[in-house]
């Protein structure tokens, strides 16, 4: 029997179907909004062999999913982790995009551990040097392919997305409904 993983994806109402037709983007706010995001779908999709762009974004933890300031639609999933094309790395992703986001657990652990190696008995030096090391992060510039072959995940870490494929089978839907503002 295959292994299953719950998934929660939120849309605006009524944007599409999950579970039929097809996915258009022009009614996201994150992909109509957010700078970058329009020129870096393209990518993502030939990244996972999905050149059409039926893809979900999915959220690998339920706390994750953000409330925002209106009505939202949300799916719990289960579904077998073979159907998972990718585990992003939302750090990575927000890098692509130029949008700095707080750090995962993943690359804090890095900053805090180089900074307890320089300062192990100074803590004020160890937090500066820990925002100087943050900086540094966001700053680096790097080659763009260097961060597209950053961008995919060997398994979910730190409640990475999960991307898989439109539409999505019905006996995979746990739950829908409407999520509420803030």
């Amino acid at each position: 029997m295959p292994k299953k993983m719950r998934l929660w994806t939120i849309h605006q109402n009524d944007a599409f179907s999950l579970t039929d037709g097809r996915v258009d983007h022009s009614k996201s706010e994150y992909y109509m909004d957010f700078p970058g995001v329009r020129e870096a779908y393209p990518k993502l999709w030939r990244c996972l062999g999905v050149p059409d762009g039926q893809i979900v974004w999915c959220y690998t933890r339920r706390e994750d999913i953000p409330r925002t300031g209106t009505p939202k639609t949300m799916w719990e999933l289960e579904i077998p982790e073979s159907s998972v094309l990718a585990y992003i790395d939302d750090v990575i992703w927000n890098r692509i995009l130029k949008i700095r986001v707080l750090l995962t657990p993943r690359y804090t652990k890095a900053i805090r551990e180089k900074a307890n190696k320089k300062f192990p008995d100074d803590p004020q030096s160890r937090r500066h040097y820990e925002k100087e090391l943050e900086k540094k992060f966001w700053d680096d510039e790097l080659p763009e392919s260097a961060l597209w072959n950053q961008l995919r995940l060997d398994g979910p870490v730190d409640g990475s997305p999960a991307l898989i494929k439109h539409p999505v089978r019905k006996e995979w839907i746990i739950e829908c409904r409407t999520l509420c503002c803030r």
